[in-house]
């Protein structure tokens, strides 16, 4: 244990519990504090292995007091973990906030990798990817959305975006005015019980969710290469 505690940035699955590291188990039996977005979901994941922890909760509604009681835990030497709900914590996540002022405070971190959704759909889409560009979630307001869409379509790399089901198909169709009949790859619920892929050219994939159920989580790979 360090004088100023140290704070362990824990990769926990996306979907299957089963996708964890031994480290990242092992680091969570140790710790003193367990700092989650929703316990309940934590909770499934220390349930499933047996592991007793008291738990933090830190998302995006947090007060600036949460952050600064935490910070005041690990100030005094106690360890702490931080996980998100699923994947690597600090991408598109809270987190971040919470990390830079422990940071500041001169707490060490520690990165345990682990899942992420980017590189599992990355990895599924089937293209060949040497270099790709993260946008997170594009604004849920359209015009804001389109002025993203007009500035991503500029760069001719490989796209990464998260999409929440009741904006989907409204991000799809935005972006098959605006990039074209690109390829795309669209992951749906990657590691779970309902797992797919769609693949194809962007009109054919949007004709084809759009006659599904959408429901889950999304990540959209889309192909902007094309015409180089």
């Amino acid at each position: 244990m360090t004088e100023k505690g140290e704070l362990y940035i824990v990769s926990t699955p996306i979907g299957n519990l089963g996708d964890v590291t031994l480290r990242a188990l092992e680091v969570l039996k140790t710790v003193d504090w367990i700092v989650c977005e929703d316990t309940r979901v934590t909770l499934k994941l220390l349930n499933r292995y047996g592991i007793r922890k008291p738990l933090l909760s830190h998302h995006s509604m947090s007060r600036e007091s949460v952050v600064g009681k935490i910070a005041k835990i690990a100030s005094s030497g106690k360890t702490l973990a931080l996980v998100s709900d699923g994947g690597t914590p600090l991408i598109s996540d809270p987190g971040c906030r919470l990390a830079r002022e422990l940071i500041r405070l001169g707490v060490k971190i520690v990165p345990i990798p682990g899942p992420s959704a980017v590189h599992t759909a990355l990895v599924a889409s089937g293209f060949a990817v040497s270099e790709y560009t993260f946008v997170g979630f594009l604004s849920n307001k359209s015009s804001r959305r389109r002025r993203e869409l007009e500035e991503l379509k500029e760069k001719k790399t490989i796209i990464v975006m998260f999409e929440s089901p009741h904006r989907l198909l409204a991000s799809l169709g935005d972006t098959l005015e605006i990039f074209g009949d690109v390829q795309v790859c669209v992951a749906k619920e990657m590691t779970k019980m309902f797992e797919n892929y769609y693949r194809g050219p962007l009109g054919s994939v949007l004709e084809t969710i759009g006659g599904a159920t959408v429901r889950g989580e999304y990540t959209v790979v889309i192909d902007n290469r094309q015409g180089m």
